[in-house]
């Protein structure tokens, strides 16, 4: 009860803000506020015909569906939550927009019966000096509404180099095998797998991890990020 009376006396002098819009937060509200959440862009891109995020994939047979949380706006909520991520070291939002985002997807996850969730790798130098990769942190929120295993090691990224965005989708194809490299064929052959990314722009470094996986005996692979402008 003292340790409640405490907590409740310095939310009064130091209150938890929404990373959102800056309102104080209030009792069971956790990192935005409700209206700021209820007022998410949910993508429902896996409710449309054609799937944009399927077909940033094309040619990629194994490439099933796509599963986006949010829409990406410019200086919108899922900006300011992945770029706390991403750049100021506050795992906790990774994780709690996985857990959102498996509570979103919870139905359709389920019927998809997945074998596991396989987050886009960093490469090592990038991870060591983020402390984590963002990708996998947003796995373990999913992993913690849905229970599917994250197959962390089964792909790794070769070079610390960014997406060779600029470059046609060709070349970026002759490319793929100089970025990702599967390490542990055995854990994803035959298996269906939900590939992971936080957001999905061109679409080039998820296409490029999605064609490794192909090539390495995956039957059916699925996209998933927090965010998209697709």
């Amino acid at each position: 009860m003292i340790k409640k009376y405490w907590k409740d006396f310095l939310s009064l002098l130091y209150p938890e803000l929404c990373y959102n819009c800056d309102v104080a937060l209030v009792e069971g509200e956790d990192k935005v506020c409700l209206r700021c959440y209820r007022d998410f862009p949910l993508s429902n891109y896996h409710q449309s015909e054609p799937n944009p995020l399927v077909q940033i994939a094309a040619g990629n047979e194994k490439v099933k569906g796509g599963y986006c949380y949010m829409k990406f706006n410019k200086h919108g909520v899922a900006q300011k939550l992945l770029h706390e991520v991403k750049y100021k070291g506050n795992s906790a939002i990774g994780v709690l927009l996985g857990e959102w985002f498996g509570k979103y997807l919870e139905k359709e996850l389920t019927t998809l019966e997945l074998d596991g969730i396989i987050p886009v790798p960093l490469h090592k130098t990038k991870r060591r000096k983020r402390g984590y990769n963002q990708s996998e942190i947003i796995a373990k929120g999913i992993q913690n509404v849905t229970g599917l295993k994250i197959l962390n090691e089964a792909l790794i990224r070769t070079k610390n180099a960014s997406t060779q965005t600029k470059k046609g989708k060709v070349e970026r194809w002759q490319n793929v095998d100089s970025l990702y490299k599967v390490v542990d064929k055995e854990s994803i052959e035959r298996k269906k797998v939900l590939l992971i990314d936080d957001v999905i722009t061109t679409g080039a470094t998820i296409s490029m991890a999605a064609e490794v996986l192909a090539e390495s005996g995956v039957n059916e692979i699925y996209f998933a990020c927090i965010a998209s402008g697709k």
